[in-house]
């Protein structure tokens, strides 16, 4: 019959279930790391593809779908899901709805009045976009489109 040293007994039963339990937190670090990085890969993929959407809408030649487009460009550069690099884009893609419009306006020189109509629909997705947009109109009493 084989005997084992006291220490040994405690060593094996209180070592063993110890170092399964520290197996199984460093393996649940590893898995939380790896779950963090997915989730913000896979964030950052939609919001490249609403940006792509985005930026699609704005070059339309329907009004509507340009309005759209824009505000949600807009709301985009306001929102945390984009990092300083990635807002780069979305600057640009803003700048190519815009530049042509600036010129534009620009050529015609300084006596001209821009006025801006907007639809209903419009003036309801800026009501609706949190921090919104900053638009006023020139209708006379000088009021801003939200209020």
């Amino acid at each position: 019959m084989t005997t084992l040293p006291t220490w040994a007994v405690y060593a094996i039963s209180i070592g063993t279930p110890t170092l399964t339990f520290l197996g199984v937190l460093v393996a649940q670090l590893f898995t939380r790391r790896g779950d963090v990085e997915l989730e913000t890969r896979s964030k950052r993929e939609e919001t490249m593809r609403t940006m792509r959407w985005a930026a699609e809408l704005s070059a339309s030649a329907d009004d509507r779908t340009v309005s759209l487009g824009v505000a949600e460009l807009a709301a985009l550069l306001e929102s945390d899901l984009l990092d300083e690099s990635d807002k780069v884009f979305v600057e640009a893609a803003l700048d190519a709805v815009y530049e042509p419009i600036e010129t534009e306006i620009e050529q015609l020189g300084d006596d001209v009045e821009v006025v801006q109509y907007l639809t209903d629909e419009v003036e309801a997705l800026v009501d609706a976009t949190e921090g919104g947009v900053s638009l006023e109109r020139d209708d006379g009493d000088g009021g801003d489109l939200r209020g």
